[in-house]
């Protein structure tokens, strides 16, 4: 902590950098400690605050801790082993585990600049209490994703402006009883329409206080509800928040009519974003940019460069991890083929991008292939003999490449499997640039309706839970009119003559349906509509399920033990420490 702290006043002013076309940065030459007591310096810390929360995606850091080695995805072959398998060296000494820590501290310590100098500006009456909302917004953010991963840590509220070596941790309990009044301020005293686009408003307030009410109160066992001090209301708090935005009262956000369109690079201002953090094409405001469309992409152009090299629109593929098979064989259910987002969250098909002649299918013939021919098509079919599959290789063998779900299924072949769609940035000017320019879309309209179902089938209303929940799947389904892919009616058991026939009321679900192991099929919804959205460990951790889910759903992660629930205090904090207290105290438990 020393580190982080002792150089704070000066890196948070002269680090941070302008956000999209929104979030303006000013050159500051001179940077003095006076400076915080002028609007430009506190405006400056705050907009480093904002700025800070680019570092989850401009790397690793969001997808190692949130998405890897859940029973959703699990590591790609270049993927970080430690976190995925839950091997030994996710350790205190991991280095990734060290980077998540201190972004967050610095980002922590930027919003502790902005309010403890704030009081002694002369500016604005109004746009003061605005600052002041938006930098508890983004502490109660930092906080909450550190409380969640590491439990116990250090509560800092208070600038440092020297060396301080002294930092013990904090009890969960008391993480969350600081953080639910800032937020409350924050709900009460942001705008409804923000004076920039990318800034907090109300709505994203509401949003992040219910989903800290549903982490506090959507703890099962005795000892979890003491750790994280639930209280009877808490449920009732997450309905009262995630009610708000859902009646509209703090702006007018809707489900994106197409799941597909929402993810669209050209379509990052629309009004299911109810908070971006947001990147640029400009490369000199855009930081290292956002590389999550790096992460979920195979190895595609490795397959055969003669008709498929690498891409933009498809991306460079990074393969850090790739979806469980429980994704393809049963996260979707019975549903799959009405589902839309099932089709619409993977590249399915690979378009050849050169012509050549002679190739040799999967099948054994040989083809011709055009540029704008299909080179690679995946299915999700899983052939129960090798008669089967053999077969139907024979009947697509016009395809270059046919893989049916047997080929990529297992864990060893982990380079080449359907990509995830929703991070690809065909923006990039060359195939190989890692600097995207994607906005992350941290809250969106359709997880306030999943925060408001969750909550009211936790209090037994399964009625009003399904209301919720079917308003996400009627975006979900396909409507009438809507041409289906190919897969509906040649692998899913679908007719040709319904290709164009909606698919709502198949996507519907009862009350009935969903009174038995709710809390299950919340997380299995929120898994097919936010599927490597960076929230999946938080989700599964939260609610008790983390070491269950994982063992029932990731092979791959055999390892994981029930300590797993936490993370490890990284080493280069506890060095730090003088005093230092027990290794106890100091580190979670099953880390020495």
């Amino acid at each position: 902590m020393k580190k982080i702290y002792a150089c704070l006043a000066i890196v948070a002013i002269a680090s941070f950098t302008g956000c999209k076309k929104f979030l303006e940065e000013k050159v500051i030459s001179k940077v003095s400690y006076q400076l915080y007591e002028t609007p430009e310096g506190v405006e400056g810390a705050l907009t480093a605050a904002y700025n800070n929360l680019r570092l989850a995606v401009n790397g690793e850091r969001a997808l190692t801790f949130s998405d890897a080695g859940t029973d959703l995805f699990t590591a790609g072959s270049d993927g970080d082993l430690s976190f995925n398998q839950y091997l030994a060296t996710l350790s205190s000494l991991n280095g990734d585990v060290s980077e998540y820590w201190d972004y967050h501290y610095f980002g922590i310590s930027q919003c502790n600049v902005t309010l403890n100098y704030l009081p002694k500006v002369v500016m604005d009456e109004g746009r003061k209490k605005v600052v002041e909302a938006e930098a508890k917004f983004l502490r109660s953010f930092y906080y909450f994703e550190l409380v969640q991963h590491f439990g116990n840590v250090p509560l800092v509220l208070t600038a440092i402006d020297k060396v301080k070596t002294d930092f013990k941790r904090s009890p969960v309990k008391d993480i969350y009883a600081t953080i639910i009044p800032d937020m409350v301020t924050a709900v009460e005293q942001l705008p409804i329409m923000p004076a920039e686009q990318g800034r907090a408003t109300k709505a994203a307030a509401a949003h992040l206080l219910a989903k800290i009410y549903l982490a506090r109160g959507s703890a099962v066992s005795a000892e979890q509800k003491a750790i994280r001090g639930s209280k009877a209301t808490d449920i009732d708090s997450v309905i009262f928040y995630a009610g708000k935005v859902v009646r509209q009262e703090m702006g007018a956000y809707s489900l994106v009519p197409d799941y597909a369109r929402l993810f669209d690079i050209t379509n990052q201002v629309n009004p299911e974003v109810v908070f971006a953090v947001q990147f640029t094409t400009n490369t000199l405001n855009n930081g290292s940019g956002n590389n999550m469309h790096l992460y979920h992409v195979p190895q595609y152009d490795a397959v055969n460069t003669k008709i498929l090299q690498r891409t933009t629109e498809y991306g460079r593929p990074y393969r850090r991890v790739r979806p469980t098979p429980y994704v393809y064989t049963g996260l979707f259910g019975a549903t799959r083929k009405y589902d839309s987002r099932f089709a619409k969250s993977f590249v399915w098909a690979y378009i050849a991008t050169q012509a050549a002649t002679g190739i040799t299918t999967t099948a054994g013939n040989k083809v011709d292939v055009k540029v704008g021919d299909t080179a690679i098509w995946f299915t999700p079919t899983l052939y129960a003999t090798q008669a089967e599959q053999d077969a139907a290789t024979q009947e697509n063998k016009r395809f270059p490449y046919f893989f049916p779900l047997n080929f990529y299924i297992p864990f060893s072949r982990n380079n080449i499997f359907p990509g995830l769609k929703k991070w690809l940035d065909k923006t990039r000017v060359t195939t190989n640039d890692t600097n995207g320019s994607k906005d992350w879309m941290v809250f969106r309209y359709a997880e306030t309706l999943l925060l408001l179902a969750e909550a009211y089938g936790r209090k037994n209303d399964f009625d009003n839970a399904a209301k919720y929940i079917n308003e996400v799947r009627t975006r979900a389904a396909y409507k009438d009119g809507e041409m289906k892919t190919t897969q509906y009616w040649t692998f899913e058991g679908g007719s040709y003559a319904d290709r164009t026939t909606g698919t709502v009321p198949q996507m519907q679900v009862t009350a009935a349906q969903i009174s038995t192991g709710f809390v299950d099929f919340i997380l299995e919804e929120r898994g097919r509509e936010m599927l490597g959205e960076l929230n999946r460990w938080e989700d599964l951790d939260r609610c008790e399920k983390l070491v269950e889910r994982v063992k029932l759903y990731n092979p791959d992660a055999g390892n994981i033990r029930n300590f797993h629930v936490l993370r490890p205090i990284p080493q280069t904090h506890i060095d730090r420490l003088i005093p230092k207290g027990p290794i106890e105290e100091e580190q979670n438990i099953g880390y020495y």
